[in-house]
């Protein structure tokens, strides 16, 4: 990636058909990633009090000590007008390009252009190079929940929870790492990588609302471990793909369980970071500055909350709230399950923000046709944009049936009762043929008088 490109690579996209112009891009039929069977899918991966989320405003951009700042939540929400210049810029720079993107890599325009601080041609290539590893590393098909399974029953990464901010909450426990991935390093880290993005898919498909949820957290343990044990190329490897591949998805890093030697160290480390490094990672003495960003029940007890360490990690335990910083509550057994059910794929997936929409209109999900249902049975408010689509497709239902029985009157009608029999109907054509025959009966008359 050194460098800034004049022209696109357009690498692996050799043989990828063309979509339709998306979030301002020419897109890419976009490949499937994630391949999970329906009981696998934790019931609460996604709970419903996220629909009704309101980000606070230092949710969506965080400032920074210096005046620095960076935004966290891109998707169907309105930007500044610099943010939106900027897009527009990237969108003509890579339509003069001639350069298609998948729509995962689309929506995630805005996040490359904070990487590459508003400069549209590193934008393109940051985008590019994301392209290429996402369709290098799918190539053979979506990562599977069966070829995951045996990995996840570890507990080395699995998701606990979620802070706050209703962010998904990942836990990565280094000293749960089994030996053999030490023994064979290279299989090892690949095992793990591919741990870490099914979790990430995961995610991104049932666990975020644009607009509302679109990061997570990483609890890292280093409990048992000193300068020797941390697996520093392996971490490695998650940040990369989580900083590179996943950009502008994690929220905050927290470090806790550190022994002494590696807290001193760790202060060092930490004292070069700049503030927008801090701000992400949180390198912790003490657990109990966990609770001060997450419910106690969200964490387990050897995490500073109140949940029993967790033995099964898939499907993902996942519990419902509350969510509320540093709330004592028990988890409510009584959450609605199958939240995640209730938006489309592409409702998951969001939009830029289109300045020729109302802002209403930019912040509508595209709902799927049980959600009005499962919002009413179970008392919740239904979102706007889920009540104009379920009267939407009422209406078209309406339509469509009154033409059909419309349709059924035409084809009826002239018929006694309703019903065109046989004979009805053998009368009708030899009342057609009437006419011809008559006439012939005449010409035949006059020839004989002649």
């Amino acid at each position: 990636m050194s460098g800034i490109k004049k022209k696109g690579s357009k690498k692996n996209v050799a043989g990828i058909k063309k979509g339709p112009i998306m979030d301002g891009f020419q897109t890419l039929v976009e490949p499937t990633y994630l391949s999970v069977k329906d009981e696998n899918i934790a019931p609460l991966s996604l709970p419903v009090e996220a629909f009704s989320f309101q980000p606070t405003d230092d949710m969506i951009i965080s400032h920074f000590k210096n005046g620095d700042k960076e935004r966290k939540i891109y998707c169907n929400i309105e930007t500044s007008e610099e943010e939106k210049n900027s897009i527009k810029r990237l969108q003509e720079e890579a339509n003069s390009q001639g350069l298609a993107f998948l729509p995962s890599i689309a929506i995630m325009a805005g996040r490359f252009l904070s990487r590459a601080r508003g400069d549209a041609h590193k934008a393109i290539n940051l985008m590019q190079a994301t392209q290429d590893w996402k369709l290098e590393y799918f190539k053979d098909g979506p990562v599977a929940d069966t070829q995951v399974a045996e990995d996840l029953k570890y507990g080395v990464v699995y998701f606990c929870g979620r802070d706050f901010g209703l962010r998904p909450t990942i836990v990565c426990r280094a000293n749960r790492i089994p030996n053999e991935w030490y023994k064979d390093k290279k299989s090892g880290t690949e095992r793990l990588i591919r741990v870490l993005i099914f979790c990430m898919e995961y995610m991104v498909r049932y666990m975020t609302v644009p607009g509302k949820i679109e990061n997570n957290c990483l609890i890292v343990d280093l409990k048992g471990l000193g300068i020797s044990g941390v697996p520093i190329s392996v971490l490695s490897q998650i940040y990369s793909v989580m900083s590179h591949h996943y950009i502008g998805r994690v929220f905050r890093f927290y470090v806790v369980n550190m022994s002494s030697t590696l807290s001193t160290i760790a202060g060092w480390v930490k004292a070069l970071l700049t503030d927008r490094q801090k701000q992400k990672l949180c390198l912790l003495d003490n657990l109990a500055d966990l609770k001060k960003d997450f419910a106690h029940c969200q964490l387990e007890e050897d995490l500073g909350g109140t949940r029993p360490v967790i033995k099964t990690f898939f499907p993902f335990p996942l519990q419902g709230g509350p969510f509320e910083a540093g709330s004592t509550a028990s988890p409510d057994a009584s959450a609605p399950s199958g939240a995640h059910k209730l938006l489309t794929e592409k409702g998951f997936r969001g939009r830029i923000f289109d300045p020729s929409l109302s802002k209403e209109e930019n912040a509508e999900l595209e709902y799927a046709p049980e959600a009005f249902d499962f919002f009413t049975k179970h008392n919740v408010p239904v979102p706007p944009a889920c009540q104009k689509q379920h009267e939407a497709a009422v209406k078209a239902a309406e339509a469509k049936k009154a033409a059909e029985e419309a349709a059924a009157k035409s084809a009826a009608e002239g018929s006694p009762n309703g019903i065109e029999n046989k004979d009805t109907k053998a009368s009708n054509e030899s009342s057609v043929q009437a006419p011809a025959a008559v006439m012939e009966e005449e010409e035949e008359e006059e020839e004989e008088e002649e």
